[in-house]
């Protein structure tokens, strides 16, 4: 048997707010309504979090926005599913590296030459977050994407698998983080888009919903 310790992974913190935001809580019980194993609890609540929309958004919004808002990009979505399972006593914790640039969407869902500009060239490389959730050991879970956007994607063309970068060794180097807030807001502050995010994420995400009908 593997011994973890597994507090850490179990804590709230300002971004992972469970434990200020009643709304929370209730929806984590209301998922986890008949449940007769932690495994089948993990599963409403993965499933509940991943069909929510995937949205281009900040790095750095708390699960309580995500609950509210219903949609989220993938470190929103994923801190949504880490303070929900926390809140049941799954210890859960983030997994952030770096993934292969996907320059035919980014192209596809910029849409007109205005846009483009506005959010400026895609990098080759890019941020992306996981989970890990601990049922006798680790595992990883990815709940970026709903299924009627993978659908769309799909029908495109486009691969579903992300293509993890790795390092001169071959293994990919994970930053897996019990408390994601710190790498959040660093995060956020190297954003490339500084200004009207709202009305720029807007036009992207529209471009997302449109691509959901395709499949």
């Amino acid at each position: 048997m593997i011994s973890v310790n597994y507090e850490e992974y179990l804590q709230p913190s300002e971004l992972c707010d469970f434990d200020r935001c009643p709304e929370l809580g209730d929806k984590a019980l209301e998922l986890a309504l008949g449940c007769r194993s932690k495994k089948e609890t993990f599963r409403r609540i993965f499933d509940f979090v991943k069909e929510l929309p995937y949205g281009l958004d900040d790095w750095d919004v708390a699960a309580s926005e995500t609950l509210a808002k219903g949609w989220g990009m993938c470190s929103g979505k994923v801190n949504l599913l880490v303070a929900l399972l926390r809140s049941q006593a799954i210890p859960a914790r983030y997994r952030v590296f770096r993934i292969r640039a996907e320059v035919s969407l980014w192209g596809r869902v910029t849409g007109d030459d205005a846009l483009a500009q506005r959010l400026g060239t895609a990098p080759s490389e890019q941020d992306h977050v996981d989970c890990e959730v601990w049922l006798g050991r680790w595992s990883a879970c990815d709940p970026g994407r709903d299924t009627p956007l993978e659908r769309g994607l799909v029908a495109l063309g486009f691969p579903l698998e992300r293509e993890a970068i790795a390092d001169a060794s071959g293994r990919i180097p994970y930053l897996i983080l019990a408390n994601f807030d710190q790498w959040a807001r660093e995060r956020q502050d190297r954003r490339m888009v500084r200004q009207h995010r709202g009305e720029i994420f807007a036009k992207v995400n529209e471009q997302f919903q449109r691509i959901r009908t395709l499949g």
